[in-house]
């Protein structure tokens, strides 16, 4: 996207809210690399767990 799409871009979505937006930055004070080809996240490991049960049954 180049810098006058940006700005077009921009412009269109404020259209979109009559109340106003705001800007909000986060700022990490760490970061966690999650590899997925060798750990799984926790959220994932259960459907992957059963799914693996169901067809072993």
């Amino acid at each position: 996207m180049t810098p006058e799409q940006r700005v077009e871009w921009e412009a269109e979505v404020r259209s979109l809210y009559h109340d106003g937006m705001a800007w909000i930055v986060v700022t990490p004070n760490r970061a966690k690399l999650i590899d997925f080809e060798t750990t799984l996240p926790s959220a994932v490991e259960e459907p992957v767990r059963q799914r693996e049960e169901r067809q072993r049954a």
